[in-house]
């Protein structure tokens, strides 16, 4: 079992791009629908979810398993609705003291806005592996304590993940209908890929691991 380092995370990326090249039209119906359903905003938790659970059934079964997706947000939905909300919440309140800071430049408005940052981005980071493990099938409590636990054992793997994430966004928000047609369906297999290793049919060529069965060990 390998920790999340930086080459694991790269050739994570670079094995999404080709699962996206090969699965194209698939995808790109995942990314259009995770975007509309994200419009919103308080819906993001649940459409990254079924993202991550709509990539899950191509890479075990090649297939779109719809019944998989709707089962998924049945019994997830509300959960991933609230888990999005923390980071959310952090971040909203790291912005009021940013406001604050500049407006009266208060050191303690500088410090809590640091550390409700941090909240935010840590929390997020936490949300991956979680989501992960519930589009893979894990009950909500393991799946959360899996994704604290492998989140605290692989900080730079969690911080390379994140920061591979924004790129994306970045890239793909500037070209503005890739955002649509590409993020979603892009972000879920990079972060499937590098949390649970290759699709069951490519696991003998790269010995890749998974949070959740340590998590089990």
């Amino acid at each position: 079992m390998r920790d999340a380092d930086t080459k694991t995370v790269y050739r994570s990326f670079v094995s999404a791009v080709r699962f996206f090249y090969e699965h194209g039209p698939r995808l790109v119906a995942i990314s259009a629908l995770w975007f509309l359903c994200s419009v919103p905003l308080v819906t993001v938790g649940p459409a990254t979810l079924g993202a991550y659970a709509a990539v899950t059934s191509l890479r075990e079964g090649y297939t779109f398993d719809r019944e998989r997706v709707a089962a998924t947000l049945k019994r997830h939905g509300l959960s991933a609705t609230l888990l999005s909300g923390v980071p959310l919440a952090f971040a909203a309140i790291a912005g009021l003291y940013a406001r604050r800071y500049l407006l009266e430049r208060s050191t303690v408005a500088l410090v809590l806005g640091v550390i409700t940052t941090y909240a935010a981005a840590y929390t997020a980071l936490v949300l991956i592996p979680t989501f992960a493990g519930l589009a893979a099938g894990e009950d909500l409590e393991p799946a959360v304590r899996a994704g604290i636990r492998w989140t605290g054992r692989n900080a730079l793997g969690a911080v390379m993940i994140g920061m591979g994430t924004i790129v994306l966004f970045a890239v793909t928000g500037a070209l503005t209908i890739a955002f649509v047609v590409v993020f979603g369906g892009m972000v879920a297999a990079f972060h499937l890929e590098a949390l649970l290793g290759p699709p069951p049919k490519s696991e003998a060529a790269e010995d890749h691991w998974s949070p959740y069965e340590s998590a089990r060990r």
